[in-house]
């Protein structure tokens, strides 16, 4: 196995991670009523945990889409899919946090922001460099 075959192996590997993590943040949108994305709790209604279950979907979505990515990478469009769910990730984060200010920028947005970045730059960067597609 050739150099440029353990660097695709390894970043399917990453990517397998990222979607992990979202499926974690599947799980702790619907046991906790609380997002990560929301504020305060004061003035929280318990029976209401409506951005909570909507980020609970999408994070799942995300981790679908990522997990197909990384079983079909030699196909470009599945590798496009995973590219926009990732950005669209990215860009409600911080818009939730810097635009909207529903929340404040503390470590469980600026973490996943971050891990999204680099997952977002080695989506471009490896399958270009490795050329798995024969472009």
């Amino acid at each position: 196995m050739d150099l440029d075959q353990k660097l695709l192996y390894a970043f399917r590997g990453w990517i397998g991670f990222v979607a992990f993590m979202d499926l974690g943040t599947t799980a702790k949108s619907f046991i906790e009523k609380r997002s990560f994305l929301t504020k305060s709790v004061i003035d929280y209604n318990d029976e209401e945990y409506t951005t909570s279950r909507i980020l609970g979907m999408f994070a799942f979505l995300k981790a679908i889409v990522l997990i197909y990515s990384t079983l079909f990478i030699h196909y470009k469009p599945v590798v496009d899919l995973g590219r926009w769910s990732i950005a669209l990730t990215i860009f409600l984060y911080l818009s939730e946090t810097i635009y909207f200010r529903a929340s404040t920028l503390n470590p469980a947005v600026i973490f996943p922001c971050i891990l999204n970045i680099v997952t977002l730059i080695g989506m471009f960067y490896f399958p270009n460099k490795l050329d798995i597609w024969g472009i």
